[in-house]
């Protein structure tokens, strides 16, 4: 088997990065930054028609079989599926409700919310100076009738949860919590007021300091500063 990743740096694809790591996998990895300087991404085919970022490309058979797939979520099953490993093998009844639960939150309920709030940014940098004022007061009214409070809601209740746990399905480290990683560290690195919440940065910490992880931060070419500074503009 054969495996390209197609991974665009400080994105959510870094996360089929660790992943594979995790997995113990040979991988060829393709960046794909859409930096007009460089060279070799000026040349790159994406094989998803979306573009979407992370995609895989899985070649059996010596290249006559090939897999193209993307969403973050489906690559993290497929190859959980594929390697037996990093699921619900070992999970209690209890354990596997907390894991598709919260497998599925991170892309579905937390992800969305936390993009809108870069979303309402983005448009209030584009909108030209002179009725830049119009774009602001709609991205206020929102996060203030909504995402800040919503947000908010959020990550109290997976604090609540860590309090008892370890990892988010129980004791055991799964895709759940390689799903949850990134929307999570957005808020905490981006709201000084989800900084006091312990279990979460415990759990953070927990979940970083996996040899896996850090051995794909340099790999996937992964900056904390220019993280931080992407998403402390959405607040």
């Amino acid at each position: 088997m054969q495996i390209r990743l197609f991974h665009k740096t400080n994105s959510r694809s870094q996360r089929i990065v660790w992943l594979l790591a995790e997995l113990k996998l040979d991988y060829e990895l393709v960046f794909c930054d859409n930096n007009p300087s460089d060279q070799n991404s000026a040349h790159i085919k994406h094989p998803h028609r979306l573009a979407k970022f992370p995609t895989v490309q899985i070649c059996e058979n010596d290249g006559s079989d090939v897999i193209t797939l993307a969403e973050t979520a489906a690559i993290a099953d497929y190859f959980s599926y594929l390697c037996n490993d990093l699921g619900i093998t070992q999970l209690s009844q209890q354990e596997i409700q907390y894991f598709y639960y919260w497998k599925n939150f991170a892309e579905a309920t937390l992800m969305p919310d936390l993009a809108l709030k870069q979303i309402f940014a983005a448009i209030v940098t584009r909108t030209p100076w002179a009725v830049r004022f119009v774009s602001q007061l709609l991205k206020f009214g929102f996060d203030r009738g909504y995402l800040n409070h919503t947000l908010h809601q959020h990550l109290q209740m997976i604090d609540e949860h860590l309090k008892d746990h370890s990892y988010v399905a129980g004791q055991q480290f799964t895709i759940a919590d390689l799903l949850l990683w990134f929307p999570l560290l957005a808020c905490t690195q981006s709201n000084p007021a989800f900084e006091s919440l312990p279990h979460i940065q415990r759990y953070l910490l927990l979940i970083q300091s996996r040899p896996a992880f850090q051995r794909t931060l340099e790999k996937g070419q992964w900056s904390a500063v220019e993280f931080q500074s992407y998403w402390s503009k959405a607040w």
